[in-house]
Formats: structure tokens, C-alpha cells, sequence
């Protein structure tokens, strides 16, 4: 779940897991030859020569796995390695960036930049994951200013430090005390999410149920605050603020999967209700499935029939379209043909031409193609396939204006694919008994490209 990955519930405290072990040395490893290889991918890979292609350094890439190795390593109350699993990655990171070629490092500050901002932030959790005496502290503000000469920004970790547990405003926070500034005294920081983040997986960690609420609820992490009531038994609350307050249906999905796990499908089926209603579509098409399909298994036909239609038309899949007759029973007929105008709203060829096939809805598909200025070769053998029979002239024609575009052209490297098309042509007019027009074509062809001293024998090893 994907609220579960930004803020880990538990209902008990965490306790040291035996066997979590890391290679260091091969952390190392890995990032410098991650780095080595930066920035020295391919300048001809878009089919020309562009200076900055290949630039790219996939910086989510070379920190990523070892940053989440921190956190398991957290999440297992290891603290200790995690303190030197975060160094190692830190000097790594430095020394590749201090290796880079200038040119590739100016290509790529601003997503360096945004791996300055992961890494402060897996630190700040390490910080304050910590009880930290006055040394400890001094110490690991001497570090941060060590790595920070390299790295510019590690203001979170920095913040994290000086703040610790007992920054007033987040006390009060946690405490229930909420404010239109959340845990901050002044206006939040730009880092504010990925540190409230960062102490809420720690609140779950050590159980702090209610803190966990309350500085979810402070930060506006809204989706959070209602999963961590509802997994707390709060399910009345937890409905009703989610009704109140989210306005994603992505957030309602992830609710209702808590519910749904603590066996409250009663509740699930409500919010998810409330969630296929709302303005914004993100994630609705998921939220709509996953209803659907809940309120199916608990025998809610009209929920899952309203479900399923909602799934459809903010997807317009095949298997939703599917689902949809599968519930319809006798209202299918007049179902299918809101459905089939919605469709038609779509500027999505492909899932346009999968239901028309479906239906044997040949001239729409042909349609479908004809009006739209761009689709996929694959659509079109799928259509001219489904109509060469009952609409010859169609399928011809539209191979006989693929081919013409490359051959006219003059596009040389092309000029298989052209004669591809050229074939699938004459397999129609061979199906109608029509081999006349295609040899008068072809002739046609060999006589206006003679000079095309490439095409002219692929073209005559088609000829019969």
C-alpha cells in the first residue's frame, strides 16, 4: 500500500530484528561505478547526434536502493548500521559528484540537487531516530557542515538536529494543538513534507498512535492521519473525516484497503462509495475497480454495477467495459449505450478500436482511424485483419497510402516496411479475386520508382 511505503504503521514498538546485515565496502562499490558510468550514455541515441544526450545521471537510481536499506534498517531498530550505512553513502556520493566531468555535473544540478534533499532527509530520520547527548550532538553537527561544504543544502538535517522532539510548536502538534502553521513557529520550510515524513515513520515505529495522528492531521498529510485512525479503531472518525477532507480518489482507495484489513467492509464499501463521486479523477479508475470488485464479493449488486460503469468510464478498458455486461444483466442494452457514448469522448484510438472490435463495430473502428491524425501501425493491421473481408477497399487503401508516403519519399531505410504493407494489400485483393488491379498497381508502382534502384527488386518479389 502505497501510504504504508510514506509512513509505515505499527501498533506496537519496534524492536531490533536479528540478521539484517550490509555489505558497506560493496555499497561503496556500487556507487562508484554507478557514477563512473554517469553521464556517457549514447549522443546518437535518438537516431541523431545531440551534444546532450547520454548527459542524464539517474541520481534516483544510484541512491535509492541503498537509501531504502536505511530504512529497513530503521524499521528493524538497527540505528547503529543505519548511522553507518548513511556515512558510506554520503562520502559516495561526494566523491562521484567531485568526479564528474563539469559539463555533466551542469547538466544535472537540479536533479543532484533533489538527491541533496533525499539524502539530508534520510539523515535527518537517522538524527532523529537517535537520544543524543550534548557530544553526540556537537558531533553530528560537525559532520552535517563537513558533508554540507560538499553538498550546499542539508538544512533538514540540520533542523532535525536543533529541533529534535521538543520544538515547542510540534509538541503542541502532537499533543492535539493545531494550528493553520501545522508544527511551525514561523512559516514552514520547504523541506517541511519529507520531514514530517520522516518523524511520522518514527511515531509508527515506537506506537505513538495518537502523535501520529495529530502531526499527520497538523501537516495536512490528511490520507495518513484517517489509515492511522482507522488502523487504530477509530473506523466512525476515520469515515467521517476522510469524507470531509480528501479529494483524491487514490486517498479513498488507500483507506479502504486499511479498512477492508481490519475487516471493516461495511465502512470500506461507504467511503468507497463517497470516493467514485468526486470531482478529481486521480486514481479513480482504480478506486472504481477495486469497488467493484468489494462490493461484488460482499453481494452489493447496485454498488458494484454503479462501480463497475465508474471504471469504464474513467478507463474505458475493454475488461472494465466487460465487467459492466457481466453485472448488466437485462439492463445491458441501455447500459451499453451510455457507455458507447461515453467512448466516443475518448481520444484514445487503441481502447476505441479494442471495443469496437469487440462488438464486431467494424465501421466505427474504421472510423475511429479515419478521424483521428494519429494512431499505431498495430491498430490499423487489427482493423484492416477484422474488416478485409466486408470492407476490402478500406484496408487497400489504407496500406496502399502507407506505402506511397515512404516510397514517395524516397525513405530508403524504409522501404521494407513499405513493401510490408504492399503485401498486406495484395493479400486482399487476392481474397476477392482482384489480382488484376494488383498487378495494374503494381506495374503502376514500378514504373513511377524505376530509379529507385533499392525498391525496384523488392517490388517485383512481390509481384505474384
Amino acid at each position: 500500500m502505497e501510504w504504508l511505503q510514506d509512513a509505515p504503521v505499527t501498533t506496537a514498538v519496534s524492536t531490533p530484528t536479528a540478521g539484517i546485515t550490509v555489505d558497506i565496502n560493496a555499497v561503496r562499490r556500487e556507487m562508484h561505478k554507478d557514477f563512473r558510468l554517469a553521464g556517457k550514455g549514447d549522443p546518437f541515441q535518438h537516431g541523431y547526434y545531440d551534444e546532450y544526450a547520454g548527459l542524464e545521471v539517474d541520481v534516483d537510481g544510484i541512491l535509492q536502493p541503498h537509501l531504502e536499506k536505511v530504512e529497513t534498517l530503521l524499521d528493524g531498530g538497527e540505528v547503529d548500521t543505519a548511522v553507518s550505512l548513511i556515512t558510506a553513502i554520503f562520502e559516495s556520493f561526494i566523491d562521484g559528484l567531485t568526479d564528474l566531468d563539469e559539463w555533466v555535473y551542469e547538466y544535472n544540478e537540479d536533479v543532484f540537487s533533489e538527491g541533496n534533499l533525499e539524502l539530508g532527509a534520510a539523515l535527518a530520520e537517522i538524527i532523529l531516530s537517535q537520544t543524543l547527548n550534548s557530544t553526540q550532538e556537537d558531533e553530528w553537527r560537525a559532520q552535517i557542515t563537513d558533508w554540507e561544504a560538499a553538498l550546499d543544502d542539508l538544512d533538514i538535517a540540520t533542523m532535525a538536529l536543533e529541533h529534535g522532539w521538543t520544538y515547542p510548536p510540534l509538541v503542541a502538534a502532537m499533543e492535539g494543538n493545531i494550528t493553520e502553521k501545522g508544527a511551525w513557529e514561523d512559516e514552514a520550510p520547504y523541506f517541511a513534507d519529507e520531514l514530517s515524513l520522516a518523524r511520522l515513520r518514527i511515531l509508527a515505529r515506537q506506537g505513538r498512535t495518537e502523535a501520529y495522528i495529530n502531526l499527520a492531521a497538523a501537516e495536512g498529510k490528511v490520507e495518513l492521519s484517517t489509515n492511522m485512525l482507522a488502523e487504530s479503531g477509530k473506523v466512525s472518525q476515520a469515515v467521517s473525516e476522510a469524507k470531509s477532507y480528501l479529494v483524491y480518489p487514490k486517498e479513498i482507495l488507500s483507506l479502504g484497503y486499511v479498512l477492508v484489513r481490519k475487516g471493516e467492509v461495511e465502512a470500506a464499501l461507504d467511503i468507497a462509495e463517497h470516493g467514485l463521486n468526486l470531482e478529481q479523477d486521480m486514481g479513480k479508475a482504480e478506486l472504481a475497480q477495486w469497488t467493484r470488485d468489494q462490493a461484488k464479493a460482499a453481494q452489493n449488486h447496485d454498488l458494484a454495477l454503479q462501480a463497475a460503469q465508474v471504471a469504464f468510464m474513467s478507463s474505458r478498458d475493454l475488461a472494465d467495459y466487460q465487467a459492466v455486461q457481466q453485472l448488466s444483466g437485462q439492463q445491458w442494452p441501455a447500459i451499453q449505450t451510455l457507455l458507447l457514448q461515453n467512448l466516443q469522448q475518448s481520444g484514445q484510438v487503441s481502447k476505441k478500436i479494442d471495443i469496437y472490435l469487440h462488438e464486431n463495430m467494424l465501421l466505427e473502428a474504421m472510423h475511429a482511424l479515419d478521424a483521428d491524425g494519429f494512431f499505431y501501425d498495430r491498430d490499423i493491421h487489427r482493423v484492416i485483419e477484422a474488416t478485409s473481408e466486408t470492407h476490402p477497399n478500406w484496408g487497400i487503401s489504407k496500406c496502399k497510402r502507407k506505402a506511397e508516403a515512404i516510397m514517395d519519399a524516397g525513405r530508403a531505410k524504409d522501404y521494407e516496411t513499405a513493401v510490408s504493407w504492399l503485401r498486406i494489400a495484395k493479400e486482399i485483393y487476392q481474397q476477392h479475386q482482384r489480382q488484376q488491379e494488383w498487378q495494374t498497381y503494381l506495374e503502376e508502382l514500378l514504373t513511377s520508382h524505376q530509379r529507385k534502384y533499392k525498391l525496384v527488386p523488392m517490388l517485383r518479389n512481390i509481384r505474384s
